[in-house]
Formats: structure tokens, C-alpha cells, sequence
């Protein structure tokens, strides 16, 4: 099941961007199709400036981008890229393009991965078996993948895992904060009673006590010290 609050929250984020989105459409969207090509490079700086104007363009390019991903001739590095975009454009009718794409490809962990990422960003529950695979790669890549993902599509069921991992990549802030953030968002979306449980398991066990204070300052940091709900 998807994290409604977290879907939610995405939501309105792009409705909050929306306008700055249709003003970068006007001024990029007669590019779109170079700038897709582009992704490819030849050099890191035309990458980079292409994938930051469509990101801009949010929703308003999804039809471009979705008619490149159908594109055999396209460049697979910019494929790549393109499902990835499409994963943060909040448009549905990528769901099932981007499905299909995962499917295409199952025998790259590497675009599984990303592609899984992508279908979570578009609030896809068939992404949450590839995320979980993810979780347990060598590539810390891809286990940031899957922990991020997990923040939208993670279950009840995932927490203990999610908190032995903790443990297993102390090393990396980017995978502990994502687990923190996962752990939290699957917890709030529990009844209060399993809320509460839980965040009192993670609280008093030592092994935890990193995990607990990521979670603490993630609670202070969106409602200020001392001010947290009880759920």
C-alpha cells in the first residue's frame, strides 16, 4: 500500500511548483526533445544542464518524455535518465511505460533499481518486490534506492530490516537518514498504539540509538524541539 501522506505531500508539492514549472515549459518546452537527447552528453555539463531544465518542466513535459522512452533509437544512458524524470513529473499515464520498461529490463540491477525508484515516485505499489531486492545489493546505490523508495511504498513489516540495515551502513549518512526517514513514515501511517510501541522499541535499544536520534531530529527539525506529536 502507498504512503498517503507521503503522496500527499508530493502532491502538493507539484501543485506548489506548477506555475514555475509552466513558466520553464514556455521558455524550454521547444527544446524538449534536444534537451532529452542531450542527456547523453557527450560532456557532464550538457547533462547536467538538460536534466535540470526538464526536472524544471516537471509535469508539462511528461508527454515528451514519455514518447522518448518508446524511442528505440534514444540513447540508453538518456533512457535512463528519462525514467528517472518521469518518476518525479507525478504524471500516471508513465505508470505503465515505466512498468513495462522494468520488465524489459529485470537482468540490469542497475536500471531495476533506478527504474523501481521511479515507479515508487509515481505512487506504484508493483515497484515495492524490486525495492526490497535492492535493500540487500552490494551497490550502495542501489540500497539508497530502495531505502528511498521505501519511504513511500514501505510497510509495518519493513521496519525491523530497515533498522538492522541502519546498523550495516553506519558508514553512509545518505542510507541512514533514509532509513530514518522510511522508518518514520511507515510508523505514521499506523494506528497510535503501533506508533507508539514501536517508537519505544527503537528508543530503548541501544543497538537503535543512532536510528533514534536521526528519527529525533528529523521530529525537531519539522516540528521544532519539544514539540512533537505523539503520532
Amino acid at each position: 500500500m502507498v504512503n498517503r501522506k507521503v503522496m500527499k505531500a508530493a502532491a502538493e508539492r507539484h501543485r506548489k511548483m506548477r506555475p514555475q514549472a509552466k513558466r520553464a515549459y514556455r521558455e524550454y518546452g521547444a527544446q524538449a526533445h534536444e534537451l532529452i537527447r542531450q542527456l547523453a552528453g557527450p560532456t557532464q555539463a550538457e547533462h547536467d544542464r538538460a536534466f535540470d531544465q526538464l526536472a524544471r518542466m516537471g509535469e508539462f513535459v511528461a508527454s515528451e518524455l514519455l514518447e522518448a522512452l518508446a524511442d528505440p533509437t534514444l540513447d540508453p544512458v538518456a533512457t535512463d535518465e528519462v525514467v528517472s524524470l518521469l518518476g518525479g513529473t507525478g504524471d500516471e499515464r508513465a505508470r505503465e511505460p515505466v512498468w513495462q520498461f522494468l520488465q524489459a529490463n529485470q537482468d540490469d540491477p542497475e536500471r531495476v533499481s533506478t527504474t523501481a525508484l521511479s515507479l515508487a515516485g509515481l505512487g506504484d505499489d508493483r515497484a515495492l518486490p524490486y525495492l526490497r531486492e535492492g535493500l540487500d545489493s552490494d551497490d550502495e546505490e542501489q540500497v539508497a534506492n530502495g531505502v528511498a523508495g521505501m519511504i513511500t511504498l514501505g510497510q509495518l513489516e519493513d521496519v525491523p530490516r530497515l533498522s538492522q540495515m541502519y546498523r550495516h551502513h553506519r558508514a553512509n549518512r545518505e542510507i541512514c537518514f533514509g532509513i530514518a526517514n522510511a522508518v518514520l513514515t511507515i510508523l505514521g501511517e499506523t494506528d497510535q498504539r503501533t506508533f507508539n510501541r514501536a517508537m519505544d522499541e527503537i528508543r530503548t535499544s541501544f543497538a537503535d540509538r543512532d536510528l533514534w536520534a536521526d528519527i529525533w531530529a528529523i521530529l525537531e527539525s519539522e516540528f521544532g524541539p519539544a514539540h512533537h506529536p505523539v503520532h
